[in-house]
């Protein structure tokens, strides 16, 4: 794999340093997350295995903190790619925040990196199985400009009042998965790619956390078809989502660009052909 600058965000989440540890061959590693404590927990973690890490903390809903990491990045090498893991679930904080962190700060990280990006360059954003229920549908033309001053006021009247966390996370990801194929053209005609990757239920604490709140998750649990001996309380493992990315990152995959990845166990393919489908894709 050619050299480079390697980014994760979310680098202190079960999911970011799995991806850390797949991609860690790289000139630079770039984990950022807004916890700092964490991070350096992360960092010290990567770095015994001999991982030439760097750390900044990073709030990707800041235009600061976003033109930073890119400064940083400038700093290190050639761009050579991102695992954008960062991000909040419907537990976790109002509709609104969700959308602004989700979607809007997802936007925002790819708009600063956008003039770094040269032959080779890959972007993995992380979305999620929810981007895949209709309840998205109706806000696909607000979702392509999440950068516009007034999205967030702009979403909550075409809704009809400020939306709840869940709609807020099924836009949000939906937004990332529109976003990753409309800017692919721009990237490509520079060599760079841009795809997206929505994982179903993953053991991670964030996951688990989303059991413990999220009646319906039981369902979809039962109805993801694929099984582990020995698995956690949910079915997929934070190293699905990094075998992914770090093959996304590669250049096996040279010829794949704004698409989205399904790593879910086939849970939205069976729910698509069951009566129940469309409410078990509301992640």
């Amino acid at each position: 794999m050619a050299d480079g600058v390697v980014v994760i965000t979310g680098g202190a989440g079960a999911m970011g340093i799995a991806c850390a540890r797949k991609l860690s061959d790289a000139d630079a590693v770039v984990l950022v997350d807004v916890r700092a404590a964490d991070l350096a927990a992360a960092a010290r973690e990567l770095k015994a295995t001999g991982a030439p890490v760097h750390t900044l903390v990073c709030d990707i809903t800041s235009q600061a903190d976003v033109d930073e990491l890119a400064a940083t990045i400038r700093s290190l090498g050639p761009f050579r790619s991102l695992v954008h893991t960062a991000g909040i679930s419907p537990t976790m904080a109002s509709g609104r925040q969700v959308l602004d962190v989700d979607l809007v700060g997802t936007a925002r990280v790819i708009a600063a990196l956008d003039p770094l990006v040269g032959v080779g360059s890959a972007a993995v954003c992380i979305g999620s199985i929810a981007g895949y229920s209709d309840a998205g549908l109706a806000a696909d033309a607000l979702l392509d400009e999440p950068l516009a001053r007034t999205f967030l006021d702009d979403v909550d009247r075409a809704l009809g009042g400020e939306i709840d966390p869940d709609t807020g996370y099924v836009l949000a990801k939906r937004g990332v998965m529109r976003l990753c194929e409309r800017l692919s053209l721009d990237w490509g005609r520079r060599g760079g790619r841009l795809v997206s990757i929505s994982p179903g239920l993953i053991d991670t604490p964030m996951g688990r956390h989303e059991l413990e709140h999220q009646e319906i998750m039981k369902l979809m649990i039962d109805f993801t078809p694929v099984k582990r001996a020995g698995a956690g309380p949910l079915p997929g493992q934070a190293a699905d989502i990094a075998n992914a990315a770090a093959f996304l990152c590669s250049t096996a995959a040279g010829f794949i660009s704004g698409c989205d990845l399904r790593v879910d166990g086939g849970l939205v393919g069976a729910g698509r052909h069951l009566a129940s489908g469309p409410e078990l894709m509301r992640g």
